[in-house]
């Protein structure tokens, strides 16, 4: 969907967002990655709260991230890319 000629003017506003960050004046690589290969970022888009559109810093992990973080690492440096 983001490389379609009309990209720009797809229905789904996300896919329009990424196109026109994609065109700002910087590098953009856009690389898929398996929701098994990053369950932290998984886990925290099933826990969020989307009545609340505040940002939200994050010092550090929450608790139940730990295990999910470790494992993200764990399969992100066997991988062979």
């Amino acid at each position: 969907m983001l490389n379609a000629p009309l990209a720009s003017t797809n229905s789904f506003s996300l896919v329009r967002a990424i196109v026109k960050i994609c065109q700002r004046d910087w590098i953009v690589d856009i690389i898929w990655v398996a929701r098994s290969g990053n369950q932290a970022a998984n886990a925290l888009a099933k826990n969020a709260d989307f009545s609340a559109l505040d940002t939200i810093h994050l010092h550090s992990p929450l608790e139940f991230l730990w295990t999910l973080l470790s494992h993200d690492v764990s399969s992100s440096s066997s991988d062979p890319a």
